[in-house]
Formats: structure tokens, sequence, C-alpha cells
């Protein structure tokens, strides 16, 4: 059941890419199943925010969390290291991930649906509380408990297939063996001490070794929103595109040891 879902997910990212009127290319999607009544589900509140979401608030006694990542490709991301604001070519391929993201979720959750089980999304994701620029669920964390990867002092995590893509869940009572988290880091600064080159790419100073400023990172992704704001009108009239565009920058995932692998010391 699990590598159906998984196969379903991949297959799906593969036609959709094929469209005319899509722009980007991915990587092959990982794919991985938290317990959805673990410790570390139970406990999310604590390193995250005070009001997230437990997956009970999503749907009824549920028993795992699919979480998924959708790597970009290699052109994606070296289009978006030079300048200080974000590529259109990496804004474009933020906002149209977004787009796929709700016919995955819909595919899925029907397939699901199909088998006699039930899954639902959390339709909060999104949503920030503008006051502290947190969410009520949170993807990423999710994923790491999923064991899709470790988190890079970038605030990102560090899968097999690095940094440079996009996550979302599905939670569901599927009856599977759930995924573990990994116990090793991924992020070889948290490991050794030995990178931190994501900090020297982040234009705004939000990003530090030690902390991190979301509201400065917020207000840079803020500025290239608006740069891009006719090229989010012009597709949404002529491709399709949600309204609203993507707040994006991503300087501090691109032309990394952790792109697109687990870095070793000697890839510095």
């Amino acid at each position: 059941m699990k590598d159906l879902i998984r196969r379903c997910i991949i297959d799906f990212v593969k036609e959709y890419e094929k469209q005319e009127s899509i722009f980007t290319t991915w990587g092959e999607p990982l794919v991985g199943f938290a317990d959805a009544n673990s410790e570390e589900i139970k406990n999310i509140r604590e390193y995250t925010y005070e009001e997230h979401f437990m997956p009970s608030d999503i749907l009824e006694n549920p028993t795992v969390i699919i979480a998924y990542f959708v790597p970009f490709t290699e052109d994606i991301a070296e289009s978006n290291i030079k300048g200080e604001f974000a590529s259109e070519k990496w804004t474009l391929a933020y906002q149209e991930t977004n787009e796929m993201f709700t016919k995955i979720n819909d595919y899925i959750i029907k397939k699901i649906e199909e088998m006699g089980y039930k899954a639902a999304v959390c339709k909060e994701a999104g949503n920030f509380d503008n006051h502290i620029l947190k969410s009520k669920w949170s993807h990423r964390h999710i994923a790491k408990i999923a064991g899709l990867g470790t988190f890079g002092i970038n605030n990102m995590l560090i899968t097999e297939k690095g940094c440079c893509g996009r996550y979302f869940t599905i939670v569901s009572d599927l009856p599977v063996i759930p995924d573990r988290p990994l116990k090793e880091e991924n992020c070889l600064y948290r490991k050794n001490k030995s990178c931190g080159i994501c900090v020297k790419h982040c234009l705004s100073g939000a990003l530090q070794v030690d902390k991190f400023d979301r509201f400065k990172c917020s207000e840079i992704c803020n500025k290239n929103f608006n740069k891009y704001e006719k090229l989010y009108r012009n597709f949404e009239n002529k491709k399709g595109i949600p309204k609203g565009g993507s707040q994006v920058c991503g300087k501090c995932v691109v032309n990394l040891p952790c792109s697109f692998k687990i870095p070793s010391k000697s890839s510095i």
C-alpha cells in the first residue's frame, strides 16, 4: 500500500510536467509516512507553534501522515544563484508547484478513498499568523518525522535529494507501518561545523548560524513578490496559475553542497 502511494505521486508528477502549459520540470519525489500518533507528533507544538494542529484535527482516527518532497531540477536552482532577487524561473517553479500540489492531493485522496480509507489535507497549512509569521501546520516538520530528512541551519530539510524543492502532507487512516525519523544529521554544520555556506548566501541577514529572523526573511520575500506581481498576473490570465502569487527567495538553498544530495565534507 505504501509503495502504491509512492508510485502514484511519482507518476503524477512525471505526467503533470508533460503539459504544454507547464514550464517547470521536477525531480522524482520522495515519499514518507509519519506515525500520526507518535510522541514526535504529540510534541510538535513544543518546537513549531503552540497552536499547531494535531492530525486528529484534520481527520478522525488518523494513523499516518503522508509527507512528500518534490525536488526542483538543477537548472531551476542555477537560475536563482545570482542577483538580489529570486529568478523568474525559480519564482514560476514555486508557483506552478503550488498549483500542482492541489491536484496531486485531490488525486491521492481519491485513490485512498477508492481503497476504502479516508484522507484529508490541512487547509490552514499555507496561512500564517502575521504577528509571528508561523503556520498552524508545518509540512517540513512532519516530513522530518516521516524520515525524509533532517534540518539544515537554513531551516530546510536536507533529504537524500537535497533541499531544493517543496513539501506537502496528507493525513490518512491507512493501515501501514510508518517510517521513523532519521537519527544522523545531514547538515554538515550541525554534524561537525564544517559548512555554513547557506548563511553567506542570505542577502537579507535573516539567516545566521545561531538564529533566524523570520521578519527579515519575510521582508525580502515580499520584495520578490512585488517585483514579480506582473508576472503572476500574466500567468493567471494565460496559464491558469492561482491568484496571489508567491513570496519567495530561495537564495539559502541554491549553490550549496546539500542542494541536491546529502553532502560529504569533501563536497565543500
